[in-house]
């Protein structure tokens, strides 16, 4: 589920909680450890049970969040090192293999609609619009596996890539797009890389769309998560430890 950012459609019920968890998560209103109740979240959101309990479940689902049997409540994850590598490994294995068909099935639109998007995402990068260079980033690579046009791969894809977020949420900083950034990293920056993989994919060029995916996750990992940090001591110790 990506959060509509230019249909104009409004959100559901259930997706306002799930986007909301999120976006505690990304100002860290929740840590790992912290346990969510049906009853609060409805109350803070003026909604009833049943829409916050199927975006809940919708969570628990994507691997976001945790449902310990024989408790209450839904519980943020523990977070470590070790699974951040294996989640973003799978991330290279599952994204590589989406650019390598979306090369294969794109249509003119959906090149189009790709290179939309990264040009959204440089304009939002510059003017340090955070939320919006998220939401834009979420979409961009939901974009490409549907381009892929492979359920089974998308099914599989789904819980990676938000477990993944929860990395990315924590300890991710974000850098807004200068000149100067883009002439110091050389291109490793998201707009960048995810530039190169549109370019790939519109020149039908399947090897290279994989190898462009993988190098932008192995760059996520290298340059923008930090794990030697104080927040990071704090995130991986979590609020139950």
């Amino acid at each position: 589920m990506t959060r509509p950012s230019s249909d104009g459609r409004p959100l559901q019920a259930y997706e306002v909680v799930f986007w909301h968890v999120l976006d505690q998560m990304a100002q860290e209103r929740l840590l790992p450890g912290d346990i969510l109740f049906e009853t609060t979240l409805g109350a803070e959101l003026e909604l009833s049970r049943t829409p916050v309990r199927n975006a809940l479940a919708r969570l628990v689902a994507e691997g976001v969040l945790e449902s310990p049997p024989g408790k209450r409540g839904y519980r943020v994850p523990d977070l470590s090192p070790g699974d951040m590598r294996e989640v973003f490994q799978m991330r290279e294995i599952l994204e590589s293999k989406a650019a390598f068909l979306a090369a294969e099935e794109a249509r003119k639109e959906d090149v189009d609609s790709l290179r939309a998007l990264n040009e959204k995402e440089r304009l939002f990068s510059r003017e340090e619009r955070k939320h919006d260079y998220y939401d834009i980033n979420v979409e961009f690579h939901f974009a490409i596996v549907r381009i892929a046009a492979n359920r089974y791969l998308e099914r599989a894809f789904r819980p990676v890539f938000w477990r993944s977020q929860l990395y990315v949420n924590y300890l991710a900083e974000f850098h807004p797009l200068t000149t100067e950034e883009e002439e110091r990293t050389r291109g490793h920056n998201t707009p960048d890389e995810h530039g190169r993989l549109v370019e790939a994919i519109a020149r039908r060029d399947p090897l290279g769309a994989a190898a462009a995916a993988r190098d932008h996750l192995a760059a996520t990992r290298a340059y923008r998560i930090s794990l030697v940090t104080e927040r990071a001591e704090v995130i991986f110790r979590g609020r139950s430890h």
